[in-house]
């Protein structure tokens, strides 16, 4: 009777150490797959992240900023490449302009010319009617206001000779500044615009290559997001086992508390604590079946995508290692463009300086037309004063025909002004014609729409830029953290040894307790202890298990327990 004591307390000492053990893997996997859980469900809080934050960057790469840039930037070239022409043909215009002021000068020195001839025999007529007593002090009167007239056409002539020499000067420093232009293009182009070109196509390389990574990652970041949330999904074996694991404990309990088993005798007693405990560990030992299958599963896909994920970091290397590079096209971007300002400013300032010489020479024209038709004037005055004196000198008898002969050459030299003024007039038309014909810098030149062109697309390149830019740092950033929480995901995931060791030694421990034993004639008491562990179950297999070893005894008076909803929530986390 002591023997059969002792066995009985060492049979309950036994599956003491199995609970143990059993709560020590339920406290574990509360634990464990909690953190996991929480892990994982920030790694698809962060992929999402990341995903957004790529597809901002390609919608940025693929908008509109960055095909209008990229098509200014050819308008500019191509703007650049015919300044030349341009040029050309602005000198044109005002070597034109300087011919029209050439062929003035010409003209102008014609009536100085006559008019020095013409004051010549002004004097003659003043001197020689003093020394004819007949002419009277009326006569050298007259021949006074024939001198002052024609000196006041010398005087307004060489006002005319000032202006045109002003208008001149202005012409010719215009025109040497065009000549410098022109050298100026001869060394910077084509140069400056096959530049732009190729620092186009460097910006569109480089803009491909991080739409062909963002692509990229953008894919993987989704297969890992997707993973991931199988991964959580297949979590659910955790709450499955600790639910188990407690439907074991249970078991013990039952086992321990059952008051209608004590009245057996120790050999009785014995023989339903080891049918009891080989029903546990064959519950247990089909736990652990799916355990160690659905963890290894879970734990290898982790680790798969842990190490597949480092892709992601590619976004990274190019953030950091790509500055120095898009830096350098960007620089050589701001050296060609700064060039090309330079130039172009250069040609608008000549265009504008161009068109106020060419205004001014408008303007100087119409002047100068003015002063040629009181020229004109003048000479009908000095005419009609030789007229005068011819008549005079006719009164006055012999003596006056020395006055009427300077008076003839006159009149004559009066004529030969009148045809110098007219060939001034029509000169001072073709400069006016020629003046007018300038084209307004902002109509006809390229310079400026080259400069406006140039300026809105480094202003679109510049705000893709630094917000691609700012995104792929951001991406980069949730990328790294992605793959960092996967890795730390990946090493926190031994569930075999902080789990499955310990339900591996308490199945062992059940396993030892058991026995195949006859339990027909202790139904009385193993029923109720049965029906209430059934009433426990919440698995199907849990169900299967019990039938397969409670099958042929006799169950008449055991409830049927209420089939209980199996837990198949796949988006159950922990």
């Amino acid at each position: 009777m002591a023997l059969s004591s002792l066995a009985f307390s060492a049979s309950h000492a036994g599956d003491g150490g199995a609970h143990a053990r059993l709560e020590t893997a339920r406290g574990a996997i509360e634990g464990r797959f909690v953190e996991v859980g929480d892990v994982l469900s920030q790694v698809v809080d962060g992929t999402s992240a990341l995903i957004t934050a790529l597809d901002r960057m390609r919608e940025g790469l693929e908008g509109q900023e960055v095909a209008a840039a990229t098509r200014q930037l050819g308008e500019a070239s191509n703007q650049l490449r015919e300044l030349p022409t341009t040029l050309h043909a602005r000198r044109d215009r005002l070597g034109a302009l300087v011919s029209a002021g050439d062929a003035l000068t010409t003209c102008i020195e014609d009536m100085r010319q006559h008019l020095a001839y013409l004051r010549v025999f002004g004097v003659n007529i003043k001197i020689t009617s003093g020394g004819i007593a007949a002419a009277g002090p009326e006569f050298a009167i007259f021949a006074q206001e024939i001198c002052d007239c024609i000196e006041l056409g010398r005087t307004q002539l060489d006002t005319f000779r000032s202006d045109l020499s002003s208008m001149d000067g202005a012409l010719r420093a215009a025109l040497g500044h065009e000549d410098e232009l022109r050298r100026r293009c001869d060394g910077l182009l084509p140069a400056v615009p096959d530049a732009l070109v190729g620092q186009t196509a460097a910006i569109a390389d480089h803009q491909a290559k991080i739409a062909q990574i963002t692509t990229r990652v953008g894919e993987l970041v989704r297969d890992v997001r997707k993973k991931i949330g199988s991964a959580l999904a297949a979590l659910q074996i955790g709450d499955i086992t600790r639910q188990r694991i407690e439907h074991v404990q249970h078991g013990l309990m039952l086992l321990r508390t059952s008051a209608p088993a004590r009245a057996f005798s120790v050999e009785a007693r014995e023989r339903l604590d080891a049918f009891v405990h080989r029903l546990l560990a064959a519950q247990l030992k089909a736990t652990i079946d799916d355990f160690h299958r659905d963890v290894s599963r879970i734990s290898q896909s982790v680790a798969a995508i842990a190490g597949d994920a480092s892709e992601i970091l590619r976004l990274r290397e190019h953030a950091q290692g790509g500055s120095e590079k898009d830096g350098s096209f960007l620089r050589g971007l701001e050296s060609s463009v700064g060039e090309a300002f330079a130039l172009v400013d250069d040609i608008d300032a000549g265009a504008r300086q161009a068109e106020t010489v060419s205004r001014s020479a408008a303007s100087s024209a119409r002047d100068l037309a003015a002063q040629i038709e009181a020229i004109q004037n003048m000479r009908a005055d000095v005419q009609m004063m030789a007229l005068n004196t011819t008549l005079k000198c006719s009164r006055i008898g012999e003596t006056g025909k020395p006055l009427g002969v300077i008076a003839v050459e006159l009149r004559a030299h009066a004529g030969h002004l009148e045809t110098s003024a007219a060939r001034t007039l029509t000169a001072l038309k073709s400069l006016s014609e020629s003046a007018d014909a300038q084209p307004c810098a902002d109509g006809q030149d390229g310079a400026a729409g080259a400069a406006k062109s140039l300026r809105e697309a480094v202003g679109r390149i510049r705000k893709t830029g630094d917000a691609v830019e700012g995104d792929l740092v951001d991406a980069a950033r949730q990328g790294a953290d992605v793959v960092e929480m996967l890795r730390r995901a990946a090493a926190r995931f031994d569930f075999q040894r902080q789990v499955g060791v310990h339900l591996d030694q308490a199945v062992a421990e059940l396993e030892s307790l058991s026995d195949d034993v006859p339990v027909d004639d202790l139904m009385s008491a193993l029923s109720p202890l049965l029906t209430d562990l059934a009433r426990s179950y919440t698995m199907a297999q849990e169900r299967e298990v019990h039938a397969a070893l409670t099958e042929g005894l006799d169950m008449a008076g055991i409830e049927e327990p209420a089939e209980a909803e199996a837990v198949e929530d796949d988006d159950l986390l922990f």
